[in-house]
């Protein structure tokens, strides 16, 4: 699995889902409206990213899916900043 997916199986391993690949679906595996909304305010609090709701659904819920719009998402966010502060960024990084 990528770090990305890493991280979203994690999280949802603590939100009590038990994914074991990275093509597990969220809502086969018991996820729910509430185990989402915790999903989404974690990304939120270790990431600081916002995920838009409908972009999660633009296919299959799985790991995968909800990692790559994790990393749309970061994309979006660094694509706004300035030279100097993702240079700042990848230095408090390391």
């Amino acid at each position: 699995m990528t770090p990305e997916e890493t991280t979203v199986a994690r999280i949802w391993t603590e939100l009590g889902l038990k994914p074991t690949s990275a093509e597990d679906d969220f809502f086969d595996l018991g996820g729910e409206s509430l185990v989402l909304v915790g999903f989404l305010a974690r990304v939120q609090a270790e990431m600081g990213l916002e995920l838009a709701v409908d972009e999660l659904f633009e296919e299959d819920l799985t790991v995968a899916a909800a990692a790559r719009a994790i990393t749309r998402a970061a994309l979006a966010e660094l694509d706004g900043l300035s030279d100097a502060e993702v240079a700042e960024l990848l230095s408090r990084a390391e």
